[in-house]
């Protein structure tokens, strides 16, 4: 094993050698001195530079007497130029007659728009069709309850006679309803009517939804913020008239009144109308909720 080992350490040595002189023999044939060749190339580089400066040292100076003669004539024109400076101008009179306007248009005083008997008037007719609303569920229920008669009859004459008197009572209604619309537009609603509303009007499927305004009068719904008069109307439509009714309203409550608020999705909730709706019910003009029987 040593014998191998010295065997391959002199080969090594031996290759090292010949790749020495191997290098060595091949720089010696190649090598070219270039210092010759520097010094001769900065030998004339300096002399094309001393030859540049004496050509451009060789050549004639400008003459600038002409320009700067020019350049005087024209400073001199300039010069002569008079402008006139105008005179400090008076505004004085722009300012009064500005002042004038100014006053004349703070005398103007537009008259502001009476809404307040053409709401009592829509008030008014709102609460005289809700018991016509009423009126006509129920008679849409009485031809829900007709049952098939005696074959001698056909059903479209058993239907008229059914529906005859809830049609006289209907047209009653309505022409009573126009006369007090008309009679007494910004008055509260008729005695008749109030008792008509005492009844319980919940709707079907809701749990406190209103047909009708059923307890009182109705809160003014455009206190709570983000209620404007059109969206109480729609409110009404929905059968919402009272600050305890949005009180009491549970996630579900908010999700089914804000599936038909059309246009208005996602203002009971980023208006908080449950909170405002506590603190308004509280008020003493807020009408109560009623005691349960």
């Amino acid at each position: 094993m040593g014998f191998l080992l010295t065997k391959i350490l002199f080969l090594l040595v031996l290759a090292a050698a010949s790749g020495a002189l191997l290098a060595y023999w091949w720089f010696r044939r190649h090598y070219e001195d270039v210092t010759l060749d520097y010094a001769r190339s900065r030998e004339e580089w300096d002399a094309w530079r001393r030859g540049f400066e004496e050509r451009l040292a060789a050549r004639p100076a400008v003459d600038l007497e002409p320009l700067t003669q020019q350049l005087s004539a024209v400073h001199a024109a300039v010069s002569d130029i008079d402008i006139p400076i105008p005179e400090r101008v008076d505004l004085s009179p722009l300012h009064a007659r500005l002042e004038d306007l100014t006053r004349r248009v703070g005398d103007i005083h537009l008259p502001a728009p009476d809404l307040g008997s053409t709401d009592a008037r829509l008030t008014a007719i709102e609460h005289a069709l809700f018991p016509l609303d009423t009126r006509l569920d129920e008679l849409a229920s009485a031809v829900r309850a007709l049952r098939t008669p005696a074959p001698a009859a056909s059903a479209a004459e058993v239907v008229s006679e059914a529906a005859a008197p809830a049609a006289e009572s209907l047209d009653t209604s309505l022409d009573a309803a126009a006369e007090a619309v008309a009679e007494r537009p910004a008055q509260a609603p008729p005695e008749a009517m109030k008792e008509e509303a005492s009844l319980e009007a919940v709707r079907d499927g809701s749990r406190n939804l209103l047909t009708h305004p059923s307890h009182g009068k109705p809160d003014d719904l455009t206190r709570i913020k983000g209620v404007a008069k059109v969206l109480e109307h729609t409110l009404h439509k929905v059968g919402v008239f009272y600050f305890w009714q949005i009180a009491e309203w549970s996630p579900e409550d908010v999700r089914h009144v804000d599936s038909q608020l059309t246009g208005f999705h996602g203002r009971i909730e980023s208006d908080e109308w449950v909170s405002q709706a506590n603190e308004l019910a509280a008020l003493p003009s807020a009408t109560p909720r009623p005691r349960e029987h």
